[in-house]
């Protein structure tokens, strides 16, 4: 899997896609089918590789579902053979200052760990990484969640981490929260100006409108100006025009 991985990008594939890919593979269930709507071409080709690897199962090449198995459940997690001992028992130290030590040498892990963080340090056994705003929100850009990394860290925990309550530092946890928080606060959604307005009434009126038909996306009552859905312009263009001659 590995020599799959250092590969991939001169085959043309995103690395950083199919390394998200796995972080979100590790939190599957074993058993439960998911879908393959959205998914690139990249990741659709990379998914045939993983079925051909005996890491997903689809009872057709061309089933729009596919089914995890347990092998890329534990490859994903870390728990592979040799090092299955020492991933049960957890191997990421993290302190508040947003340091990250991750004593493995396990290629996936340390690529999984870097999807959320920036790596400092790399020594035999040992990798040094910071979480920061800008490495977490893009790893949430690239479709990996909050919580999905706290849950990464705290099945990783280090057995001295386990011995706290809780096990991650609240510091941490709030501010990956409040950063992917931070990322949802802009959201961008179509729509259709309306700001030739005459009256207060006559803004008010078309608004009211607008807002019972469930089509209103913004307004400024302020500034006479509205915006609604492309989808009920018509509806609302039609109910002005009925006004203006009434």
């Amino acid at each position: 899997m590995l020599q799959y991985l250092k590969t991939a990008e001169s085959r043309g594939m995103n690395l950083v896609e199919i390394l998200s890919f796995m972080f979100q593979l590790s939190f599957s269930t074993l058993g439960k089918d998911y879908s393959v709507e959205g998914m690139s071409e990249s990741l659709l080709t990379f998914l045939q590789h993983l079925r051909e690897f005996g890491l997903v199962f689809q009872r057709k090449r061309k089933s729009r579902r596919y089914y995890p198995t347990r092998l890329a459940i534990n490859l994903a997690s870390g728990i592979s053979g040799s090092t299955l001992d020492s991933h049960k028992q957890g191997f990421i130290v993290v302190e508040t200052n947003y340091r990250i030590y991750a004593y493995t040498d396990s290629e996936l892990q340390i690529a999984l760990i870097a999807l959320f963080s920036e790596m400092l340090y790399r020594f035999p056994n040992l990798v040094v990484a910071q979480v920061t705003r800008e490495s977490v929100q893009q790893a949430i850009g690239n479709g990996i969640t909050a919580e999905q990394i706290i849950h990464f860290l705290r099945t990783r925990a280090h057995p001295v981490m386990l011995q706290q309550n809780p096990v991650l530092p609240p510091t941490i946890t709030d501010q990956v929260r409040l950063w992917e928080l931070e990322k949802d606060r802009l959201r961008f959604s179509e729509g259709v100006l309306y700001n030739q307005f005459l009256s207060q009434v006559d803004f008010e009126l078309l608004r009211n409108y607008a807002r019972d038909l469930g089509v209103l996306v913004f307004e400024n009552p302020a500034r006479r100006v509205m915006v609604v859905t492309p989808a009920g312009h018509s509806d609302v263009k039609r109910f002005w025009k009925r006004q203006k001659h009434s």
